[in-house]
């Protein structure tokens, strides 16, 4: 039993280092949005591709330790919680799993915040060269035409010559 809560507690460790990076690179990716550093973007998402693979692993054997410690403490697997398994540690295992539950709970916190300012970066430089695509390929020009008794076209804005034929 104390291998096992041992093995969970370093399983949690190491996605904590992992969630550590992948808050550093998101930082890092705020600044590449922000300064459109299209090189630096790409290289960040590499990296975060790699880390959340290495994540992924580590979750996996987490998911093996709690369904081993669920059957110790007689709880459904979808159900246990970490309290629960505080009951089965010694003073020291239950203060390490205590700090990284609390280290973990902040890093995702402040991942979502950064996550966010991410996405909302992203959407306001989709919007300008959404805009940027319309403004070139004139693409906001009214299709209306008004035409007089005889039939001609009046009234009709003169047609510009843009940069682009449309909008892809």
């Amino acid at each position: 039993m104390q291998q096992v809560l041992t093995q969970f507690a370093d399983t949690l460790s190491a996605q904590r280092e992992v969630h550590m990076e992948l808050l550093s690179l998101s930082e890092q990716k705020k600044d590449a949005i922000t300064k459109n550093d299209v090189p630096s973007l790409d290289r960040i998402v590499k990296g975060e591709e790699v880390l959340l693979s290495r994540l992924n692993q580590w979750e996996h054997k987490r998911r093996e330790c709690v369904r081993e410690l669920a059957g110790q403490v007689g709880r459904p697997v979808g159900e246990v919680v970490l309290r629960d398994f505080l009951p089965l540690c010694d003073t020291d295992q239950r203060e390490r799993l205590e700090t990284l539950h609390t280290e973990l709970t902040s890093l995702l916190k402040r991942q979502i915040a950064v996550n966010d300012i991410n996405k909302r970066l992203i959407e306001s430089r989709l919007e300008y060269i959404n805009y940027s695509l319309e403004t070139a390929s004139d693409a906001g020009q009214s299709a209306f035409h008004t035409y007089g008794e005889e039939g001609r076209e009046f009234g009709r804005p003169e047609r510009k010559t843009s940069f682009i034929d449309q909008k892809v």
